[in-house]
């Protein structure tokens, strides 16, 4: 099998990735705080939540560090 050069540029849809991130946080974190209780306290949901997005958001997108020149 031959190999072939592939012209052209390659894009990631930022918008896309950056949205499946946050719906799997979401997802995660909303059975993150049910896992031990059928019924969390709201301010624990919210918390599990944001937590999860933070993380899927930050396996997807690397962020300088504040002060960091790029």
């Amino acid at each position: 099998m031959r190999k072939r050069t592939v012209r052209g540029q390659m894009h990631v849809r930022t918008y896309e990735v950056f949205r499946r991130a946050v719906e799997e946080g979401v997802d995660y974190g909303w059975m993150r705080a049910h896992k031990h209780t059928d019924t969390p306290d709201a301010e624990v949901v919210k918390d599990n939540i944001v937590q999860a997005i933070l993380n899927d958001v930050c396996d997807v997108f690397e962020f300088d560090a504040p002060g960091r020149d790029g």
